[in-house]
C-alpha cells in the first residue's frame, strides 16, 4: 500500500506540473498495485486504508484521462471512486472522488452539474472534522472554481486557506504535508496573477519559499519557481527574472516536462527582451524536441513562436498557428490557454478574428470531447484560403445555442447580451476586413520602428508605418497629418532611418512654438548684426541638415509671409540668410506635420495652396490612440522603460484595461503625463487602477487650465507684419522669453535649452547676462 501511496503522489505532481501522459502511466501502476494486493488478501492489502487507496487510484486516473479526451472513462473511474470510498466509510476519498467527478462535468461542459458535486465535497469534508481534508478538499475547489471561470470565489476560497481564521490561529494551509501546502500556494498566486494582482502573487510565492524543509519536493519547488517566472515576465520586470533563470540549476531538473518549460521560460523571455528571432526560434524547437510532452507545455512554446512571427511580421504564419492553438485548447487544454490563442490571433490580424474569438470561447465553454465540433470548424478555417466559410457560420449557429442552454441560468442573460455584441462585431469587422489591403512590412522596416521606439502592431499603425516606409525610399515631400501628441515626430525619425539620407543630420523645429521673425532666422540662418543680439552669422536649419532631413512641425501654423519664403527655398533648392545678400544650394528633404487639415485651410484661404502642393507629395495620417486601444499596453510598457523615474514600474491588469477606458485626447503625450503622476504617486512599483484614475483626472484638470489660457491667447491680436524698427524693438522681450521657454521644458537644463534652440551655450549665457531670464 506504501507503494501505492507513493505512485499516486508522483502522479499528482505530474497532473500539477502538466505531464499527463506520465500521470496516467502512475495512475495506472498505482491501481494495478492496489488491485493484485486485494486479489492476494495479504496483509497490506486489506481493510479501509487499502480500499481508500484503490479509490484513490481510480480517481487520479480519471483525471489523467480527462487530458486524453477520454471523457466517458473518466467519469466510470470517478463514479467507481465514490463507490468504493463509501463503502470504505473515507469521507476524505468520497470528497476528493466527488471532485473528480466535478472536473469531469466541467470538461463536458455541464458547469451547474460541476459545482453541484464540488459543493458536495466541501460539505463531506466538513463533516469529516480533520482539518488535513478539510484544506486539500478546500484547494481542489477553489481550483475547479477557477477552471469554471469564477475566478473571484476563487481567490476568495484560496485567501480562507492562506490566510488565518483568527490571530495566533494557523492558517488552514499549513495544517497540509510540504508538498501540497507548496501546491495550494502556487495555485492560489497564479489565481491572483491572472487578475492582475502581481504584488499578492508574488507575496504569496515568498510565503511559500518560507514553509518549514522537511522533504525534498523538487518538482513542486520547481513549480513555485516557474509561477515567479510568469508574474516576473507580466509585469515586465525581466531582469530579475533573468538572474532567477541564470540561478536555476538545469542539472536539477530531471524530468523532460521541467527541462521544456525551462526552454520556454528562456524563449519567452529573449523575445520580450529583443534577442534575434533565430535565437527564439532554437529555444522552442529545443523545446518541441523533448518527447512526451502533455497539451500545455507544448502550447506554451508553440504560443512563443508564434508571438515572435507576429513581432517579425510574419501575419499569415502566426495566425494559422494560434487557430491550432484554439483547436489544442478546445481538445483538453484551460479558458487560459484559448485566452492566449484568441489574443495572439488577434494580434496577428486574423481574417474574421471575431468569430474565431467566438469560437474558440464556445470550444473552451464545452469542454473534452463535446469539442469535436468545434475542431473541426477551426481544421476548416485553417484549410480555406478564407477562413469564411458555411461550414464555420452553421458552427457559430450551433453553437450558440448549445452554449447558450448549458450556461448556469444566473449567467444566461449576460452570455446572450455578450453574444449579441459578438455577432455585430463580426458583421462589422468582416464589412472593414474586406476594404483592407494586406500588409506586407519586411524585416528592415520593423527593426526600424523597434530603433525608432515606435511601440504597437495594431492594424492602423501598420497601415501608416508601411505607407511611410514606402514614402522614405523615394525623395518626395511627405506630410504627417494628426492629432497633436499622436507621434508624428517618431514618425518623421522612421521616415528618415529609412530613407538613403539616414547617414545625414535630421534636424526638427516646432513651427507653431517662434514667433515668425525668429522662425526665418532659425530656418534660413542670420548674419552678424542682422538684427539685435545677433553677434555672429549662424547658417540656419536648411543648411545644417544639408544632405538630410529637416521636420517641420505644426506648419499650418506658419504667417503668410513665411509661407511665401519657405516655397520659395522649396522651388529654388536655394536659401538666403536674414541680413545676407548671397544665396546659398540647398539639398534637403522636408518632412512637413500638422494637426490642422491643410486641404481646409486651403479652401480657406489661409494657407498658400502652392505650397500645398509642394509640402504633400504624399501625405500620411498618424492614427490617435484612442483608435489603436489593442496598442496601449505595449505603448504604455515602453514610456516606463524610457523614463529612469519609472523604469523599474510596471502596470497590473486592472491599471491595463483602464487604459483603453479612457478616450486620451492628449493621445502620447497625456499618456507619458499620465504614467509619470501614476508612477510617482504609487507605493512600491506596481501602478493600479486606482493611481491611474487619479493620474488621469489630474491630466483633465490641467488640459481644462489649458485649454482656457489658449482660448484668452486666441482673443489676443495675432503677430502681424512689422517694419525693421518694429522688430528690434520687440526682439529683446520676445528673445528672452523664448529662450526662458526652453530653459524649462528642458528642466532647468541649459546645455540641452540651447542644442534646442540651436546656438551655442555661450549665445544662450548672453541672453541669461541680459537680466531678465534665469
Amino acid at each position: 500500500m506504501a507503494h501505492t501511496r507513493s505512485t499516486l503522489e508522483q502522479a499528482i505532481e505530474a497532473l500539477d506540473a502538466g505531464d499527463f501522459g506520465r500521470a496516467r502511466s502512475l495512475a495506472e501502476d498505482a491501481l494495478d498495485t492496489a488491485e493484485t494486493s486485494r486479489a492476494k488478501k495479504d496483509v497490506e492489502g486489506s481493510g479501509r486504508a487499502a480500499e481508500s487507496a484503490r479509490a484513490a487510484a481510480r480517481r487520479v486516473l480519471a483525471l489523467a484521462m480527462l487530458y486524453d479526451d477520454k471523457t466517458d472513462e473518466a467519469e466510470r473511474l470517478a463514479l467507481e471512486a465514490i463507490r468504493i470510498a463509501r463503502a470504505a466509510g473515507s469521507r476524505r476519498e468520497t470528497a476528493l472522488a466527488e471532485l473528480a467527478l466535478a472536473e469531469v462535468e466541467r470538461a463536458r461542459g455541464d458547469y451547474v452539474a460541476g459545482l453541484r458535486h464540488a459543493a458536495r465535497a466541501r460539505h463531506l469534508a466538513e463533516r469529516a472534522a480533520d482539518p488535513r481534508t478539510q484544506a486539500t478538499v478546500l484547494s481542489d475547489y477553489a481550483l475547479l472554481l477557477s477552471r469554471v471561470g469564477d475566478d473571484e470565489r476563487a481567490r476568495e476560497t484560496f485567501d480562507l486557506l492562506v490566510s488565518p481564521a483568527h490571530p495566533g490561529i494557523p492558517a488552514p494551509v499549513e495544517s497540509l504535508p510540504r508538498a501540497r501546502a507548496l501546491r495550494v500556494f502556487y495555485n492560489a498566486a497564479m489565481a491572483h496573477r491572472a487578475a492582475g494582482r502581481f504584488d499578492a502573487a508574488l507575496q504569496l510565492l515568498d510565503r511559500a519559499a518560507m514553509l518549514p524543509r522537511s522533504a525534498p519536493a523538487a518538482s513542486v519547488e520547481w513549480s513555485l519557481t516557474s509561477a515567479r517566472l510568469l508574474t516576473l515576465i507580466d509585469l515586465g520586470a525581466y531582469e530579475e527574472a533573468r538572474a532567477l533563470l541564470e540561478r536555476t540549476d538545469d542539472a536539477e531538473l530531471k524530468a523532460g516536462w521541467q527541462r521544456a518549460q525551462l526552454l520556454a521560460f528562456r524563449a519567452g523571455l529573449a523575445l520580450a527582451t529583443g534577442a534575434r528571432a533565430e535565437v527564439v526560434e532554437a529555444l522552442v524547437d529545443e523545446g518541441l524536441a523533448i518527447e512526451g510532452l502533455g497539451p500545455p507545455l507544448r502550447f506554451a512554446l508553440e504560443r512563443v513562436r508564434a508571438l515572435s512571427l507576429v513581432s517579425r511580421g510574419r501575419i499569415g504564419e502566426a495566425e494559422r498557428i494560434a487557430i491550432g492553438m484554439m483547436a489544442s485548447a478546445a481538445r483538453g487544454g484551460t479558458r487560459a490557454h484559448a485566452a492566449q490563442a484568441l489574443a495572439i490571433a488577434g494580434r496577428a490580424g486574423a481574417a474574421d478574428a471575431w468569430l474565431l474569438r467566438w469560437l474558440g470561447a464556445a470550444a473552451c465553454a464545452m469542454g473534452g470531447s463535446a469539442a469535436r465540433i468545434e475542431h473541426e470548424a477551426f481544421a476548416a478555417l485553417v484549410a480555406e484560403p478564407e477562413p469564411i466559410g458555411s461550414l464555420a457560420q452553421n458552427a457559430l449557429v450551433m453553437l450558440r445555442a448549445r452554449l447558450v442552454d448549458r450556461a448556469p441560468p444566473e449567467h444566461r442573460k449576460t452570455l446572450l447580451r455578450t453574444l449579441r455584441q459578438v455577432e455585430q462585431r463580426t458583421a462589422a469587422h468582416r464589412q472593414s476586413k474586406r476594404a483592407e489591403a494586406e500588409l506586407d512590412v519586411g524585416d528592415e522596416v520593423l527593426r526600424a520602428k523597434d530603433e525608432i521606439g515606435i511601440a504597437g502592431t495594431s492594424p492602423g499603425l501598420m497601415r501608416a508605418l508601411a505607407t511611410v516606409a514606402r514614402a522614405a525610399r523615394s525623395n518626395a515631400s511627405l506630410v504627417l497629418t494628426g492629432e497633436t501628441g499622436a507621434g508624428k515626430e517618431l514618425f518623421a525619425r522612421f521616415a528618415h532611418r529609412l530613407s538613403a539620407r539616414q547617414g545625414a543630420p535630421l534636424l526638427a523645429v516646432n513651427c507653431g512654438a517662434i514667433p515668425h521673425p525668429l522662425l526665418e532666422a532659425e530656418l534660413f540662418g542670420h548674419e552678424r548684426g542682422a538684427f539685435t543680439g545677433a553677434d555672429r552669422a549662424r547658417p540656419g536649419l536648411f543648411v545644417e541638415s544639408e544632405g538630410g532631413t529637416l521636420f517641420l512641425d505644426e506648419v499650418g501654423e506658419m504667417s503668410p509671409a513665411m509661407q511665401t519664403k519657405l516655397l520659395r527655398v522649396l522651388e529654388d533648392g536655394q536659401v538666403r540668410a536674414v541680413g545676407g545678400t548671397r544665396t546659398r544650394k540647398v539639398d534637403v528633404r522636408v518632412i512637413a506635420a500638422t494637426h490642422r487639415d491643410l486641404a481646409e485651410m486651403v479652401a480657406a484661404g489661409t494657407f498658400r495652396e502652392d505650397l500645398f502642393y509642394r509640402l504633400a507629395a504624399i501625405t500620411v495620417r498618424i492614427p490617435a490612440l484612442r483608435e489603436r486601444p489593442e496598442d496601449l499596453p505595449a505603448i504604455a510598457r515602453a514610456l516606463l522603460a524610457r523614463d529612469s523615474a519609472t523604469k523599474e514600474h510596471r502596470l497590473d491588469i486592472p491599471a491595463l484595461a483602464m487604459l483603453t477606458e479612457h478616450p486620451w485626447p492628449g493621445n502620447v503625450r497625456e499618456l507619458a503625463n499620465v504614467l509619470r503622476v501614476a508612477a510617482a504617486m504609487v507605493e512600491g512599483i506596481v501602478i493600479g487602477r486606482e493611481e491611474l484614475v487619479s493620474a488621469i483626472d489630474s491630466s483633465r484638470l490641467a488640459r481644462s487650465g489649458a485649454d482656457r489660457a489658449r482660448r484668452h491667447d486666441e482673443r489676443e491680436p495675432a503677430l502681424r507684419e512689422t517694419t525693421l524698427a518694429e522688430l528690434r524693438a520687440r526682439h529683446k522681450a520676445e528673445l528672452r522669453a523664448l529662450v526662458g521657454r526652453a530653459i524649462a521644458s528642458a528642466d532647468g537644463n541649459k546645455r540641452s535649452a540651447a542644442r534646442a534652440l540651436g546656438v551655442s551655450r555661450q549665445g544662450l549665457y548672453r541672453v541669461l547676462d541680459s537680466g531678465d531670464v534665469g
